[in-house]
């Protein structure tokens, strides 16, 4: 981009806050008419942050369906203990699929228990 002057410059920011005001100004309308309806409706800007419908409906973190409004809320994760570590600083719960670090020390004659965290 070739480097403007400093009078371009200004001439160009200008005409963005000309730009702007002008998109301020449209707006300005569409406000007042909202304002308007909820004093004339006594809705407050309270009842426009919490809405009934996305408190009733809560999604399955699982599944992505809707939920059950009355189903118990699911306990938070609890984070797992470390069952096994190498010296390497690779650590494995002992749940799921084995990794590949504990796989390969298994076929160069390891036992899995030398890995084992004392508990």
């Amino acid at each position: 981009m070739p480097r403007l002057s400093t009078e371009a410059l200004k001439a160009r920011i200008a005409a963005l806050q000309k730009q702007l005001a002008a998109v301020e100004n449209s707006k300005a309308p569409a406000v007042r008419k909202v304002r308007a309806l909820m004093k004339k409706l006594g809705v407050t800007m309270a009842d426009l942050a919490e809405t009934p419908t996305a408190k009733a409906v809560k999604r399955d973190s699982r599944r992505g369906r809707p939920r059950k409004a009355d189903a118990a809320p699911r306990k938070p994760a609890t984070k797992i203990p470390v069952k096994y570590r190498d010296a390497n600083g690779n650590a494995w719960t002992g749940r799921g699929k084995s990794p590949t670090w504990i796989l390969e020390a298994e076929r160069t004659g390891k036992s899995r228990e030398e890995f084992r965290v004392p508990q």
